[in-house]
């Protein structure tokens, strides 16, 4: 079922215009993808009640190193089917089924309804809803008895501070003739992380060989955002002199192993969408230099590196050869 869900994200993503990276089948994230200077970052589920905590907080980290946006698309939540035009949220990661996503991104028609605890919600124009009232001579009270509610009630919808239910919501709408239901805006910034996602998290890499490295990165001068259960191992921010801007690399720590040129391949393509650049610091013998867009480092060398300006000229002196 999931592997028919993917295939089927992806149609939609290619056709609305996306770049797509290869499937990473990785814990956290199950693909990227890029449209025009925006990325998503898709965990695909059939039942969203799949994903835990621990897994969330990968995907957002991943999301915040990549200046991406994370998003959960199912089809189910429990023994229940996702409804059409609505947006779930799982650890602070919006979730919506493929028909949502179909209209959000291949018809630019934006989901108004979400899902919380007691039932489903919209949010309203407060501005418009006053003003709408006051044209038509009405007080507090007179809104509040038409819907059954307080005017407390009224008052917080008119400053814009609680959101509503959809049958509160239609009948303000009849009741004043005006349109007040607002599409959501679901797709949430990296700049919005809270803090334990945008820390370096050097110590909570996977294994000592990884924690290593990467501090031998951070000692050379680079900033690094260690990640888990992502496809690399971490996201390091460099400068390239020869482009004059900053440059996001994707990180991955292994031996030169098979799967270890398959993950290779993988980060070529997320880079390629991401508009990243992608290495591999192999420990042990290395066979070649690149693996398609991935640039191989030995480890040996990379303790050689004095600085960020040395390590990014490795970097592209190698894919320009």
């Amino acid at each position: 079922m999931k592997n028919d869900l993917v295939a089927l994200v992806i149609e939609l993503l290619n056709d609305a215009g996306f770049i797509v990276s290869s499937r990473c089948k990785a814990r956290s994230f199950d693909l990227a993808a890029r449209r025009s200077d925006f990325t998503l970052l898709a965990k695909i589920l059939y039942n969203i009640d799949g994903i835990n905590e621990e897994i969330a907080r990968g995907i957002k980290r991943a999301a915040f190193c990549l200046l991406a946006s994370p998003i959960i698309v199912g089809e189910r939540k429990g023994s229940f089917l996702l409804e059409d035009d609505v947006v779930y949220h799982r650890y602070g990661i919006p979730a919506i089924n493929s028909h949502t996503l179909y209209e959000y991104f291949n018809e630019d028609v934006s989901p108004c309804v979400y899902s919380a605890t007691g039932g489903l919600y919209v949010t309203i124009n407060g501005e418009k809803l006053k003003v709408a009232r006051k044209e038509k001579e009405l007080s507090l009270g007179d809104v509040a008895s038409e819907l059954g509610v307080s005017r407390r009630s009224v008052s917080k919808y008119e400053e814009g501070t609680v959101s509503t239910t959809i049958d509160i919501a239609l009948k303000l709408e009849e009741f004043l003739d005006i349109t007040l239901i607002e599409p959501l805006e679901f797709l949430k910034s990296e700049a919005d992380e809270p803090p334990e996602i945008t820390e370096s998290g050097i110590e909570d890499a996977a294994s000592s060989l990884e924690r290593y490295i990467l501090s031998i990165l951070e000692e050379i001068g680079l900033e690094i955002f260690a990640t888990s259960h992502a496809p690399f191992s971490a996201v390091s921010l460099s400068q390239s002199k020869r482009r004059d801007e900053s440059v996001r690399i994707l990180m991955g720590i292994s031996s030169y192993t098979e799967q270890m040129v398959k993950r290779a391949k993988i980060l070529s393509s997320l880079s390629r969408v991401t508009k990243t650049q992608s290495v591999f610091v192999v420990s042990g013998s290395v066979k070649r230099i690149q693996i398609e867009d991935t640039v191989l480092v030995a480890k040996e060398e990379l303790k050689k590196i004095k600085d960020p300006e040395e390590f990014t000229c490795v970097i592209e002196e190698r894919l320009e050869g």
